[in-house]
Order: C-alpha cells, then structure tokens, then sequence
C-alpha cells in the first residue's frame, strides 16, 4: 500500500501511516493492520473492532517514515479506547522532530469529536493565523474585481477608497459576517477556481485574527437608519460621521416631518484592544452631531433629574454599571474621539494650505520654515494616531514659532561664521586653528 503524506510537513521524505491493534498494549497479540494511508480509513479498521474483545483497549497510532531512519521506524500511539494523552506523548518523545505526529491526531480529533484529549499544553491547538485588515480588504477587493470588471469599475472607480471601506466593514462584527455570508453562497459561475478562491477567502477571513491598522480613525457602522442618507452597512470614519450626523439632524428639524431614527455602532481601537459603543440617534430632535448626542445620552443619567429617577428604577447594581459606563463614555471614551476628530481638522487645513502654496508658489525663509512645520505636524498626526491606537505617550505638537525663531538664529549663526571664516582666512589660519587659538591670530597674546 503507499503511504499517504500528511500535510504540508511531510517533507524531505518524511512520510506519515497510522495502524490500528485490537490491543495498545500488545500490538499484535490481536487484531493488526498497519500502512494504512489515512486517519479516515483508520478510524473505519478501528470501529469495526468490538470494544469488548479480548478485554484489551484497542486503539490507533502512527509510524513514521524517516528516510534518516532507515534502521528504525518511530511509533506513536495516538488513541487508546476514546483517550488521546498528548501530555504523555510530549513527555516521552516530544513532536519537535516529527510535527506530522501531531497532525496525525488534529485528523483523528476532527474525524471523532468525541475522543478525549489530555493536552495542558495545547499543542493540539492550531497556530493562530493574523492579518491586517487593509490586507485582507485587498483580498477580498480583488476578488470582487475578478467576479465583475466592468461592474466594480463603474461602482468603485476609487479602488484604494473602496479597500478602506471594506477594512473597516470586516473589522465590525456585523460586516464581517456579511462578508462571509457572501463568500460562503457559492454563487460565484460555473469556474471552480473561482469557488475555491471564494472558499479560500472565507476560511481565512472567518478563522485569521484581523489586526486593526495602527492609524486607523474609529469608525461608524450603520446597523440601520430611516434616513435615504445612510444604508445599512455604511461605514464612516468618526470625523466624518460626526458633522453628517448633524447635518441630517438639523434636515430633519427643518423638515418637520417626524424622525428618523438610526442605530449605530462605534468601532474603535483603544491602548490596542478593539471595542465598540452601541447607541441610535432619532435624527430630527435637535441633539445635533453624533458626539453631541453621545454626551447628551451620558449626561442624562448624570446630571438630570429624570435620569436620576430612572436609575432608581433599575436596581442598584444596573443602576451603578449604567453610571460608570456613562462616566467612561464622558470622561474618557469622548475625549479619545473628539481628539481623533481634532486631528483630522488640523490635517485637512494643513492639505488646503498646501494645495494653495501649490497654486501660488512663494519662496522665502519663512515659507521653508513653514513647510518644515508641516512635515513635523502630519508626522505628529500620524505619531497621534497610532499612540491613542496602540498605546502609549501622545508626542507635543510642534510649535510654529519655534520654527521661526530657528530659522532666525540659523540665519544669525550662518552670518557670523562667515565672518569667523574670512577672519581666519586672513590670518592664513584654518576655522578650528582659530578657535583653537582663541580666535587670535597665529602670534601669541603676551
């Protein structure tokens, strides 16, 4: 029989074939078969062994075929009646070697989910897979670009754009399940390449751990709205869902035609733990921006009377969680978003000087100092970002007049080594002779 490679470890000839004994403890006193090429046809020779024969514990194992072996071929005893002991086999062999073994009992478990496992270690465990959610956001852009050229072309002309809508969906539970529904309705031609990809994607999306992107802005996901301006599924950075909220708010104050009530989700990464607020906003009471209304709903149940009342109504214990909820949204949660939207005003007036400089080109010292303060500020935006993400110090904004006033004593110092230089020059003396000598000329001070 040929012996079946097991993974993509079975390499450099190593090969992978389990047996089956009627009795673990004296292999071949019963019932035997060995070279058996793979853990289904396996556990197939192992049901048709009655429990009870012999009295013994029959069970399965694994040889392995070790071209560097040629004299001896490991054995691993993997099952005995429904019990696998990785713990005894990691003592007495260990898998550093043979990372196949292993494999071998990932099969087996999937196949026989009943079997119990001894594995303090979890080295049965599979190794946790991570991608960041920009990249798997292009997998899945791409794919959606294979499906349809001309409909993705016409429905997202700005690629990059659609890459980041779609990052931030699969990092919101909803929208990732969206994506995996999607993925998984096999809808998708007659190509079969197609649907392996389509298969590939899912398992990856539905099993990897998605890294939130170290820069990324909170965003907003619309679970659903009345209003024609939003879609269940949106997503919106928060420093542009905030004015969009009051925008619809104040249309609809204006229109006095009732509310239009929105549920929402706040994703956000914080000291690099992922979370999200949950709240809805009737647009058309007057509440105004997203933030506003965030902070109002807090300050409800802190500071009016009516929500004082509602507290007693809860019972201690949900009344004391509710306050301390509000007290974080207040006094932490809305500072870190108000601080992400500060961020992006100051980066969108720093673009529009720019693209104006760009139309009006002025050269000047002031001008150079005035761009150096502009790489200092996006990196500090950019340093920013990433501290309120993963953690850490928030870096001092940079200081304009500091630039100006450098560019001065610049300007002041360059004078005055010209002079040191034309001095020295004079006295047939090198800048660091000069300095060396006191700035005096070769002769010495009597």
């Amino acid at each position: 029989m040929e012996t079946g490679k097991m993974g993509k470890d079975a390499a450099n000839g190593i090969q992978v074939t389990f047996f089956v004994a009627e009795c673990m403890e004296f292999l071949r006193y019963g019932e035997y078969v060995e070279e058996i090429a793979s853990a289904k046809e396996a556990l197939e020779y192992y049901e048709k062994i009655p429990g009870d024969r012999l009295n013994a514990g029959k069970g399965i194992g694994v040889h392995v075929h070790d071209p560097e072996e040629a004299d001896f071929m490991p054995e691993f005893q993997l099952l005995t009646g429904k019990r696998m002991d990785i713990d005894i086999l990691q003592m007495m062999y260990g898998f550093e070697k043979y990372p196949q073994v292993l494999e071998a009992a990932r099969e087996l478990i999937a196949l026989k989910p009943e079997i119990t496992v001894i594995d303090s270690q979890r080295l049965l465990a599979e190794p946790e897979v991570t991608i960041g959610a920009v990249e798997m956001a292009e997998k899945i852009n791409e794919f959606q670009r294979k499906l349809d050229p001309d409909y993705y072309s016409h429905f997202y002309p700005d690629g990059a754009a659609h890459v980041k809508k779609i990052a931030m969906q699969i990092l919101a539970d909803k929208g990732k399940n969206e994506y995996l529904s999607w993925l998984s309705s096999g809808n998708f031609g007659q190509f079969p390449e197609i649907r392996e990809e389509a298969a590939e994607i899912h398992n990856l999306l539905e099993k990897a751990q998605i890294q939130w992107p170290e820069t990324l802005s909170p965003f907003v996901y619309i679970d659903y709205s009345e209003d024609v301006e939003l879609e269940e599924g949106d997503v919106l950075p928060i420093e542009e869902a905030d004015p969009l909220f009051r925008s619809l708010d104040q249309n609809q104050v204006m229109d006095r035609t009732g509310y239009n009530k929105t549920q929402f989700e706040v994703w956000y990464q914080m000291n690099g733990e992922c979370s999200s607020y949950e709240g809805r906003q009737d647009f058309g009471d007057g509440e105004g921006s997203l933030l506003d209304h965030i902070e109002a709903f807090q300050r409800y149940y802190l500071e009016t009377e009516d929500g004082a009342r509602m507290l007693e109504y809860m019972g201690k214990e949900r009344a004391q969680r509710m306050i301390e909820g509000a007290e974080y949204v207040r006094d932490t949660f809305l500072p870190f978003l108000k601080y992400y939207c500060n961020l992006y005003e100051i980066e969108k007036a720093l673009k529009e000087e720019q693209e104006n400089n760009k139309k009006v080109p002025v050269i000047t010292d002031r001008q150079e100092a005035r761009m150096e303060y502009h790489r200092d500020m996006f990196r500090f935006i950019e340093e920013s970002r990433r501290a309120l993400s993963q953690g850490g110090e928030l870096p001092k904004m940079p200081d304009i007049k500091d630039y100006e006033e450098t560019k001065e004593k610049k300007s002041y110092r360059e004078h005055v080594m010209k002079e040191i230089e034309e001095e020295a020059k004079g006295y047939n003396m090198t800048v660091e002779e000069y300095a060396k000598n006191g700035y005096e000329p070769k002769e010495k001070k009597r």
